[in-house]
């Protein structure tokens, strides 16, 4: 189970990735989540993450499937990824995508593990999106 703050923050940049065109664009929210979503987020318009981070924000009140389903996701980042995210993005405040908008930005410079499993995360985004 994820422990940190930081690595709550992860799980719902990773999210942001496997389910919403890497953040770009909200298509759904993972399945486990649909029903938190549409009574926590009501009015939110989808797009730039906007729904992550309404359930960010909202934590105590997310449903315990939704917040295993993020944290699945999240494992797997983290797991691909810890070693770029402690190097670029350790000064980076935690929240609202910061971390998924850091890792964005050194792409080029992503380990293979990570490079990887972002490769993978736009594919199956993209996917989606059709």
């Amino acid at each position: 189970m994820i422990r940190s703050s930081k690595a709550y923050s992860t799980l719902l940049a990773v999210a942001a990735v496997l389910f919403s065109q890497l953040a770009f664009a909200d298509t759904a929210a993972p399945k486990p989540c649909e029903a938190d979503v549409k009574k926590l987020c009501k009015g939110i318009k989808p797009g730039g993450g906007a729904i992550l981070i309404c359930l960010e924000q909202k934590t105590d009140k997310v449903s315990a499937a939704c917040k295993e389903s993020l944290t699945e996701k999240a494992q797997a980042v983290e797991g691909a990824c810890k070693p770029d995210i402690d190097k670029f993005c350790a000064t980076v405040k935690e929240g609202e995508g910061r971390i998924l908008q850091c890792l964005a930005k050194h792409e080029a410079e992503m380990s293979a593990d990570c490079k990887a499993f972002w490769g993978a995360a736009k594919s199956k985004a993209k996917a989606a999106a059709k």
